[in-house]
């Protein structure tokens, strides 16, 4: 599937400067752009950069006209370039990772309380069991595995490897990445007894509408009501939830974060990579919490944090230059108490 450069313009609601019929074959970095690729410049100060380019289409900033007059492919001028060229990359995707095709593969196994919506794709070696529901539109990749009483909303795609366990929810629209487990049991154990024994973890964990979730996550159901992921969240890769967690909308969790259970994280909230969050917390709306924080108290809304312990950015980058400082003023004290005969 190729892109004209006139489409490209009408996608990113843009003015046009140059062939408006060049055809556009795939999309690159502006530095390594061919004439049949397009490219983009988010910030005119690189226009130097930009005119040097081979691209053949080049989305740009409103009002960086003069600033490239120099470049010789064509140019859409646009309000947005880098969402601009989201747009464009999701009609080159179309073509590169194209959806799966609409059926049933014979070697899936559906139980036949199953119920599998219109134009869904159950793939090779899926299992969908007893009394589970698929949406119509849905997508179930090879090998997933869907649990009784699961449910998979419209238009979700779920790639190879994923597992929803007994129970568990997932809403509309939803991306879940190969490897994933919808449903494992929470970590809880009592020990009266000198050993420990399982408590059973009966809820359930239930995603909402717009969510993405990366490759080998693990979301835990909850020991009696639901874990909840909030709609619009995206999760990368690796992140473990706990049980009876309850993440808000639109938050954003990065690669190896870990959230123990019954911890509470705000709507908009950012949750850096490899920060760990004690259980039973509330993370405010709109918190940002930095790469390998750890948290352990609640954090009110709005809040940037930083450090092994969490704390204000900037009081903590402050803390992490005295650190480097510490050797240095070790010898200086030590000096001191010489010279005081301490």
């Amino acid at each position: 599937m190729s892109l004209t450069a006139a489409e490209a313009a009408k996608l990113a609601q843009g003015t046009l400067r140059g062939d408006a019929g060049l055809k556009l074959q795939g999309a690159a970095p502006l530095e390594k752009a061919g004439p049949s690729d397009l490219a983009f410049l988010a910030d005119p100060s690189f226009a130097g950069a930009a005119a040097a380019s081979k691209a053949g289409c080049l989305l740009a900033p409103a009002g960086s006209e003069e600033l490239l007059a120099a470049f010789k492919g064509t140019v859409v001028f646009t309000k947005n370039p880098k969402y601009a060229f989201m747009l464009a990359l999701r009609r080159f995707e179309a073509d590169l990772r194209p959806a799966p095709e609409r059926g049933r593969h014979p070697t899936a196994v559906i139980y036949p309380s199953a119920k599998i919506g219109a134009d869904s794709h159950v793939g090779p070696g899926a299992v969908v069991e007893e009394g589970a529901y698929i949406a119509p539109g849905a997508s179930i990749g090879a090998q997933c595995y869907i649990g009784r009483n699961a449910r998979v909303g419209m238009g979700s795609r779920l790639y190879p490897g994923v597992k929803v366990m007994d129970a568990c929810e997932i809403g509309s629209g939803c991306i879940i990445h190969a490897g994933t487990v919808i449903g494992s049991d929470g970590y809880g154990y009592v020990s009266p007894r000198g050993r420990h024994e399982k408590i059973p973890q009966i809820g359930k964990v239930v995603v909402e509408d717009d969510v993405e979730i990366g490759a080998n996550c693990a979301i835990d159901r909850a020991a009696l009501e639901v874990t909840l992921i909030g709609a619009g969240t995206k999760i990368d890769n690796l992140v473990h939830v706990a049980h009876n967690v309850r993440i808000g909308r639109n938050c954003l969790i990065m690669a190896q974060a870990a959230i123990a259970g019954s911890t509470e994280v705000g709507d908009n909230a950012i949750i850096g990579g490899q920060a760990g969050i004690s259980d039973h917390v509330k993370i405010g709306e709109n918190s940002a919490v930095m790469a390998g924080t750890g948290i352990m108290s609640d954090l009110a809304p709005g809040q940037v944090v930083f450090g092994h312990i969490g704390r204000p950015r900037l009081q903590a980058m402050k803390i992490e230059a005295l650190l480097s400082k510490l050797p240095e003023m070790h010898r200086a004290l030590s000096k001191i108490k010489k010279q005081l005969g301490i």
